[in-house]
C-alpha cells in the first residue's frame, strides 16, 4: 500500500498506485469459496470473469466489480467514491493507459 510517508519514494516505473478513500465505510464486499451446495454431477465448468461497473448513487459513484474463478470461488466488492475520488480515480485510469499506450508503441517500434 501507498502511504504519504513512502509516495515520494515512488518511481515512474512503479506499477501500482492505491487510490485512499475518504470513506473506508462505504466498502462492501462479499466473498465466497468453491461451491455452496452440495451437488450429484460433474462441476458446472464455470469460465473465469470479471466484470466493472459504475453508476450514480445520489452525489456518489459506485464502483462495483466481480469476479468469479470457474467452480473455485466468487467475490464482489462496491466502493462507494465521492465525486473528487472518482475524478481522481479516471485522472489514474486515464494517465496509465497513456503510459501503457506510449509502452505499448516503443515496444513495437512505432
Amino acid at each position: 500500500m501507498v502511504t504519504d510517508s513512502n509516495r515520494d519514494e515512488m518511481s515512474d516505473s512503479d506499477e501500482t498506485e492505491t487510490l485512499d478513500l475518504e470513506r473506508p465505510e462505504a466498502i462492501q464486499f462479499g466473498v465466497t469459496r468453491g461451491e455452496n451446495d452440495l451437488e450429484i454431477g460433474p462441476p458446472r465448468d464455470y469460465p473465469d470473469r470479471a466484470d466493472v461497473s459504475v453508476r450514480r448513487s445520489g452525489d456518489d459513484v459506485v464502483l462495483s466489480v466481480d469476479a468469479m474463478a470457474g467452480d473455485h470461488g466468487t467475490g464482489h466488492v462496491d466502493a462507494t467514491l465521492t465525486p473528487e475520488e472518482a475524478r481522481r480515480l479516471s485522472d489514474r485510469l486515464t494517465e496509465t493507459a497513456r503510459r501503457t499506450a506510449e509502452d505499448d508503441s516503443r515496444e513495437n517500434g512505432d
